[in-house]
């Protein structure tokens, strides 16, 4: 291998070692930053529990996302028994509706507004509340074209779809910021 070979090896070594040393640098001084203002990154979080009961259907689209979540984001156990569990996760209702919002010339609807609720408690297998019942909603917008019948039924299923994410976002994160309930005190040792 002649010589010119090695030289332009070190040289670039040289160049990757001084890059990397300002970028390590720089990276430093944004984590830092970042840090400071609340800032993580996307998906990992923490629960106030280590085994969890989901009292809902996994099967479903909904209940799959939220297991993925909690699975994927957390080291959180899902249990097959709310005994086995420090919590449970009750979804206690999941309402979904479709309103007109604008009429065409000819009084046909041209556009709906989709709505997704879902109402869930966190608790202890005993009772004691980690999270009150707790409702939260996502609220989209869609267009109707008479021409393209076939595809808005697959457009809304894509928006109720992307609107069950953002409320399994919401409900995690509330989740994640629940405090571990007390124990009522006991009156009669007073």
């Amino acid at each position: 291998m002649p010589p010119l070979f090695f030289h332009r090896a070190y040289r670039f070594f040289r160049m990757l070692e001084t890059t990397s040393r300002r970028t390590l640098i720089a990276a430093g001084l944004a984590a830092v930053t970042l840090s400071g203002c609340g800032f993580r990154l996307r998906g990992r979080f923490s629960l106030p529990f280590q085994t969890l009961f989901i009292n809902y259907n996994l099967n479903t689209p909904f209940g799959a996302q939220l297991s993925r979540r909690l699975k994927a984001g957390s080291d959180v156990r899902l249990v097959n028994s709310a005994s086995d569990a420090e919590a449970v996760l009750s979804i206690l209702s999941e309402r979904r509706s479709r309103n007109v919002v604008a009429y065409n010339t000819s009084g046909d609807a041209r556009e709906y507004e989709l709505k997704l609720e879902v109402t869930f408690r966190l608790a202890t297998p005993k009772g004691e509340l980690y999270l009150p019942d707790t409702t939260i909603s996502a609220v989209r917008e869609i267009s109707y074209d008479e021409d393209d019948y076939l595809t808005r039924e697959s457009e809304e299923a894509l928006v109720i779809n992307e609107m069950s994410g953002d409320i399994v976002v919401q409900m995690v994160r509330r989740i994640e910021k629940a405090q571990t309930p007390k124990p009522p005190e006991d009156l009669t040792t007073r």
